[in-house]
């Protein structure tokens, strides 16, 4: 029998988070080109555009969870990645662009969480008060990477007491089959997991 998500989809009480779909991330600005294939391997973008706009006609609370250091790297995640970011020679032009990607237009209305620390959406930033004020039950988390970032999203949703769906095509990770173990493996026992389509067909 097909999952219907329908009992969990209220627009009310959901929130779309998409997760560090920012230019330096998985645009022209990255330091990690394997991520940046990874993302246009799985055409995560459009699928996820339609969702936000989607969500917006829905009145569904659209969030962008972005990183933003500062720029003498004070405050930032001390791991292996973040040196390895480092390291990688900077784009031209684009290291420091942090905006969203300009293929999921960014709209007035839109919440943009900006933070220095910690690799999930709620370390650090005014996430969870901000769906508690607004009684927000069900989270939907899109983005990258299904790796690090948007599991651990999901995982924090989760310890704060919200019910967590993941989007399956609107996400990435690096490499793509390790991304999809985490989808079978991992997410799958944390969140409902679901196509846009079956989640445009709730709104």
């Amino acid at each position: 029998m097909p999952l219907d998500l329908r009992p969990y989809l209220d627009p009310e009480q959901c929130a779309l988070v998409v997760f560090e779909c920012q230019e330096n991330v998985i645009g022209k600005g990255s330091r990690i080109p394997t991520l940046v294939a990874a993302v246009e391997r799985s055409g995560m973008l459009p699928p996820l555009a339609r969702l936000l706009a989607a969500a917006r006609k829905a009145r569904v609370l659209v969030i962008f969870c972005n990183a933003e250091g500062r720029e003498d790297g004070l405050g930032a995640p001390i791991t292996p990645l973040h040196e390895r970011q480092a390291r990688a020679p900077a784009p031209a032009g684009g290291a420091r662009d942090t905006s969203v990607v300009a293929a999921l237009a960014q709209q007035p209305g839109d919440v943009v969480l900006a933070r220095a620390h910690g690799m999930s959406g709620f370390h650090g930033t005014s996430l969870d008060p901000i769906l508690r004020s607004r009684g927000v039950r069900t989270l939907l988390v899109c983005g990258v990477s299904l790796n690090i970032g948007v599991l651990g999203t999901a995982l924090e949703a989760v310890n704060h007491g919200y019910r967590v769906v993941i989007p399956s095509d609107c996400v990435a990770g690096d490499p793509p089959e390790y991304g999809e173990q985490v989808l079978r493996y991992t997410l799958r026992n944390l969140a409902w997991v679901a196509t846009s389509e079956a989640i445009l067909s709730a709104w």
